[in-house]
């Protein structure tokens, strides 16, 4: 995919961010991306990758020429003034082994909680507002402890298939205690891409052009 992210501070003021974006779903229905910022100056050439919903993480800098493995704690640590934590990037609570309850059920959506079980997830809580017509979780709150809000995100477009399957265009997210959003607009997406099979290295992180 080609996509625009915008970072809007607490002022209002945006800042735009061209991105590229790989995507691949391997045989244990694990989910590896390859993220590189085309512009500003500023970020050209950085980028994220992302192995095995977060199995592993790797960060490039082209000033530093040598990929930083990002671990432990450290996925808490905020993704270049994004708002948004390594952890936040990668984590997939859907398909985990988490404790799960159904708080609500409206005419449109099921509210289910989620709370983490692994000792390295920051929120202690997540509910995920999920769309009863299409399920897909619309909004998504994250809390640090059982009771503060400190992150939501929300879906704001989706496109849909012809079998149903559904891809978000323009995802918002906003850090509640920093008065930050970050959004996603997707601009270009392509489908069945042919790529290697060590396509999601560090051999590929480091190359110029992908």
């Amino acid at each position: 995919t080609i996509s625009e992210m915008i970072l809007i501070d607490e002022d209002g003021k945006e800042e735009i961010r061209k991105m590229i974006m790989f995507s691949q779903k391997g045989e244990d229905d694990q989910t590896s991306t390859l993220m590189r910022f085309l512009s500003p100056k500023s970020v050209k050439g950085v980028t994220l990758l992302n192995i095995n919903d977060g199995q592993k993480i790797y960060l490039y800098m082209p000033a530093y020429k040598k990929p930083r493995r990002i671990a432990g704690s450290s996925k808490q640590e905020e993704f270049m003034g994004t708002g948004l934590s390594y952890e936040d990037m990668s984590m997939d609570y859907k398909d985990k082994d988490y404790e799960k309850k159904l708080l609500e059920e409206t005419d449109n959506e099921y509210v289910v909680e989620v709370l983490p079980t692994e000792e390295d997830i920051s929120y202690e809580k997540i509910i995920l507002h999920i769309d009863k017509e299409k399920f897909y979780a619309k909004k998504v709150e994250f809390y640090e402890t059982i009771n503060e809000l400190t992150k939501t995100l929300t879906i704001n477009k989706i496109e849909v298939d012809d079998n149903g399957k559904v891809t978000p265009m323009e995802i918002e997210f906003t850090d509640i205690e920093n008065n930050k959003k970050t959004k996603i607009v997707i601009k270009e997406i392509e489908y069945n891409i042919e790529l290697s099979s060590n396509f999601f290295s560090i051999r590929t992180l480091k190359k110029p052009k992908l």
